[in-house]
C-alpha cells in the first residue's frame, strides 16, 4: 500500500554558527552559499543550505546505520567492494558495458534490491547498469527571514542580514614546496561567512508512493540525524550543530525489524552487487 505523496515540514534552528560555502569570493572572505529570488519584484542573492547537502548527510547516515544493523562490511580492497561503497554512499555511477556481454538489465537483481535495500529506494542507487531513481525529495534549508515571506509558510520581520556574519581561522602555509633555508611556515587568516547560532531555517520533504516501510526509513533517517544533528563544513571546529523538529510521526520501529528480519537476504544480496 502507498500513500501518494507524503510531505513533512520542519523548523530547524542553527546552535552553533554554520558555514555552507559556495564557490565565490569577495576578496579573501568565503562566502556562504546563495540562490537568486524575486523580492519585491528585484533579485536578491539568499544565502541558503541546499538540499542536495542534507540529502548527502540523510544517505550517508541511513546506509551506514543499516550496515551497521545487518553487520556487513564491505570488502573495499576488492574493484566490486569499491563500487558497491561508492553507489551506496554516494548514489554511484551508470556504466557502459559490453553489448555482446551483459547490456541487458537483470530485472530480477533490480527487483531484489528494490524490496530488500529500502535505503535505495529513498535516495536511488547506481552500480553498473543497474539504476534505481530516489523517491526522496530534500528540498533548500531557507532561512527565516522577511526577505522569504512570499516564498515559505513561516513568516518573520528579521532581514536576512541580521543573520549573516563572519568568522576567522588561521592556517599555515604548509603546502608551500618550496621555501628558503630557515624561512617559516606564514601564518594565513582565513575569513569565512556564516549563519549565526539562532537562525531559523524552514525545510520541506516530499516522498514519492511511500509504502509503510518507506515512511518507517524515512522516520530512522530523521533519528539518526537528530542522533548526529550536523550540516555544512566546519563541525570539527564546533560549526554546524542544529536544533531539529519536523512534524511528523513516523516510527522506526518497522523498518528496523525488517533488517532483522531480512539480515542474511541483505547481506547476500550486497555479496552480489559486490562481484
Amino acid at each position: 500500500m502507498s500513500f501518494g505523496l507524503l510531505r513533512i515540514e520542519g523548523i530547524l534552528r542553527a546552535v552553533t554558527p554554520i558555514h555552507h560555502g559556495g564557490n565565490e569570493k569577495t576578496g579573501s572572505v568565503i562566502l556562504l552559499n546563495r540562490i537568486k529570488f524575486l523580492v519585491d519584484g528585484e533579485p536578491m542573492d539568499i544565502p541558503f543550505i541546499s538540499g542536495n547537502a542534507v540529502r548527502g548527510v540523510w544517505r550517508r547516515l541511513i546506509f551506514k546505520d543499516m550496515l551497521d544493523q545487518i553487520e556487513y562490511e564491505i570488502d573495499v580492497s576488492k574493484k566490486g567492494g569499491q563500487k558497491l561503497y561508492h553507489a551506496i554512499f554516494a548514489g554511484g555511477v551508470l556504466e557502459t558495458v559490453d553489448v555482446s556481454s551483459s547490456a541487458t538489465i537483470d530485472v530480477e537483481l533490480k527487483k531484489r534490491t528494490l524490496s530488500l535495500l529500502i535505503p535505495a529506494r529513498l535516495f536511488g542507487f547506481s552500480i553498473g547498469n543497474q539504476s534505481i531513481e530516489g523517491r526522496l525529495k530534500v528540498g533548500h534549508l531557507l532561512p527565516i527571514c522577511k526577505e522569504l515571506n512570499e516564498y515559505i509558510p513561516v513568516k518573520s520581520n528579521k532581514t536576512i542580514y541580521e543573520m549573516i556574519s563572519s568568522m576567522f581561522q588561521t592556517r599555515k602555509d604548509e603546502l608551500k614546496t618550496e621555501r628558503e633555508k630557515d624561512e617559516q611556515a606564514v601564518q594565513m587568516l582565513i575569513e569565512y561567512e556564516v549563519f549565526t547560532a539562532g537562525t531559523q531555517f524552514y525545510h520541506k520533504v516530499m516522498l514519492e508512493d511511500p509504502t509503510k516501510i518507506d515512511i518507517s526509513c524515512l522516520a530512522r533517517v530523521i533519528e539518526l540525524w537528530k542522533q548526529k544533528p550536523f550540516i555544512g563544513g566546519k563541525s570539527s571546529i564546533g560549526l554546524g550543530e542544529l536544533e531539529i523538529d519536523y512534524k511528523f510521526d513516523g516510527k522506526s520501529d518497522e523498518y528496523l525489524d525488517f533488517l532483522k528480519k531480512k539480515r542474511d537476504e541483505i547481506c547476500q544480496l550486497l555479496d552480489s552487487l559486490s562481484h
